[in-house]
C-alpha cells in the first residue's frame, strides 16, 4: 500500500501507493493517538504531498524487522524472541483508546460479503457473536514478525492501518492466520510458542483460540487472496485446519 523514503534528519516517509493515496493520513491520526496511550510506534510529524501521492512523516527507527533477527538467531532464539513478542502484543491488547473503528462490526460485514458458502457464513457470524465478548481493546489487527523492529533501546511497532478497537483474541487470531502457512521450522516454532504465551496471558484456551481462528480466516477471505491460499483460508474457516497448536 506504501512506498517509504529517507526523508530529512531522522525522518522517513511512507508515500501511499498511487492505488491507496490518502490512506497515510488516517494512518497519521490513528499513530497520534497510538503514541499518546504510549505505545512503541514510530511517532508521525504530519502528512505531506509529494508527486501527487500523499504521505506521512515518521520516525526513521534505526534497527532491523524481528524477522531478520528470528531467521539469523535459529531455533536458539525462538523462546526470548516469542515470548517478548507475545509480551508486546499483550501490551498493545491491554491498552484502551477512543476513536478507533470497530473490529467486530468489520468482521460481520466481511463475512457477509466474503464469498463463503452461505450455509458456513451464518455458521461463522453466529460463532463471532458468541465469541464476541464486548471488549473495546486495541488491536493492531496486522501483528506479525515484518511489522515489529528491533530498535537499539526497544521494539517499535510499524504498519497501523488495520488497527480496530475489539476483543484481544480476535488480533492473536489474526496474527496465527496471516502466517498460518509458514512451513520453515524456525518460524513453526516461534508461532507455536507465541500462540501458548498469548493464550496464557489472556487467560483463554485452545478451543477459543481456534474457534477465533476460524472467524478470521473467514473474513480474511474478502481480501480476495485467489488460489491456493484462498482455499487454504476456506478450510481453516471450516475448522479443517488448526494453527500452530
Amino acid at each position: 500500500m506504501a512506498e517509504v523514503f529517507a526523508y530529512g534528519d531522522g525522518t522517513v516517509v511512507k508515500l501511499d501507493r498511487p492505488e491507496w493515496s490518502g490512506v497515510s493520513a488516517f494512518e497519521a491520526e490513528v499513530i497520534g493517538k497510538v503514541a499518546a496511550a504510549g505505545l512503541p510506534v514510530a511517532r508521525a510529524h504530519g502528512v505531506v504531498t509529494i508527486d501527487d501521492r500523499c504521505g506521512v512523516v515518521l520516525d526513521w527507527i534505526q534497527g532491523e524487522q524481528l524477522f531478520l533477527h528470528l531467521m539469523e538467531g535459529g531455533l536458539p532464539a525462538v523462546a526470548p524472541l516469542s515470548e517478548r513478542f507475545a509480551d508486546l502484543q499483550m501490551l498493545i491488547n491491554a491498552t484502551t483508546i477512543e476513536g478507533l473503528p470497530d473490529l467486530v462490526p468489520r468482521l460481520t460485514a466481511e463475512l457477509a460479503a466474503s464469498g463463503l458458502a452461505p450455509e458456513l457464513i451464518v455458521e461463522l457470524t453466529g460463532l463471532l457473536g458468541e465469541l464476541n465478548d464486548d471488549r473495546h481493546q486495541v488491536c493492531h489487527y496486522d501483528f506479525h514478525p515484518l511489522n515489529v523492529l528491533v530498535g537499539p533501546t526497544e521494539w517499535v511497532v510499524i504498519d497501523w492501518l488495520a488497527v480496530a478497537n475489539g476483543p484481544p483474541m480476535a488480533d492473536l487470531a489474526r496474527t496465527l492466520v496471516l502466517w498460518g502457512q509458514t512451513t520453515d521450522p524456525v518460524l513453526v516454532e516461534f508461532m507455536h510458542q507465541a500462540r501458548q504465551r498469548g493464550l496464557g496471558l489472556r487467560g483463554a484456551d485452545n478451543e477459543l483460540c481456534d474457534a477465533w481462528v476460524r472467524v478470521v480466516a473467514g473474513a480474511r477471505t474478502l481480501e480476495g487472496l485467489g488460489g491456493a491460499e484462498q482455499e487454504w483460508l476456506r478450510r481453516v474457516a471450516e475448522g479443517a485446519v488448526r494453527l500452530f497448536a
